[in-house]
């Protein structure tokens, strides 16, 4: 199938935030003193020969430089894989002010079924889009605390929103405001300008975002259905 130009941009721009997970440097700079140091505090002053504590220290230091290590690889493997993240109000503003003003790849649709299969097309692993209310303008793909978001703008009562959702077990929702809405508790979060409000469902992360009042984007949310 030919892709247009801008689902050859939205898939190159996807893969580079997802490749961003596997380049992040871990600082292992002057571990070597600062372990020497702490072994010193440790252990304290002692009259043993500077030459026979460095052959046991230096062995010593080896290993636990190892240990770190590994340590911090895993850290991140844990992070970055199968553990849920914690969602950043400031990086879903900013993700929010991205595509409703053009600054970040996205593609021109106008209905649900026609998102999910050009989505689908650039990931195998998206999360489709569920039925939104109002107008729906664009979708896009975004990397979000090492997760993937599927995100979709629409127009609701005069309003734009961006609409994103992730899987239950990838994101989760920091504490913040509660806000009861109709049958549903949402979080409230504020960010640049930005206000959002979250809830998970059906093993399913939502947060609707815009320039409005938490009331106006509970109601989007109310209509939205997993």
């Amino acid at each position: 199938m030919n892709q247009t130009p801008n689902q050859d941009l939205l898939d190159q721009v996807t893969s580079e935030r997802l490749a961003k997970l596997a380049t992040r440097p871990i600082d292992t700079s002057h571990l070597e003193n600062r372990l020497e140091a702490a072994l010193h505090d440790e252990v304290g002053p002692t009259k043993t020969p500077t030459g026979w504590l460095m052959l046991w220290s230096r062995p010593l230091i080896g290993f636990a430089a190892a240990m770190l290590i590994l340590g911090s690889v895993a850290f991140v493997v844990l992070q970055f894989s199968g553990a849920s993240a914690m969602a950043a109000p400031s990086g879903l503003a900013e993700i929010h002010f991205d595509v409703t003003h053009g600054f970040t790849p996205h593609l021109e649709v106008s209905t649900i079924e026609e998102a999910n299969r050009i989505l689908a097309e650039q990931s195998s692993d998206f999360v489709a889009l569920p039925q939104l209310p109002g107008n729906l303008q664009s979708c896009c793909l975004h990397e979000h605390a090492g997760k993937m978001l599927t995100c979709a703008v629409v127009e609701h009562k005069g309003q734009l929103a961006t609409i994103a959702v992730a899987r239950g077990a990838d994101l989760r929702s920091p504490e913040g405001d509660e806000l009861n809405f109709g049958n549903q508790t949402y979080v409230v979060h504020r960010a640049n300008g930005i206000t959002m409000v979250m809830r998970s469902e059906a093993d399913r992360w939502l947060c609707v975002m815009g320039q409005t009042s938490p009331e106006v984007l509970a109601e989007i949310a109310e209509e939205i259905a997993f």
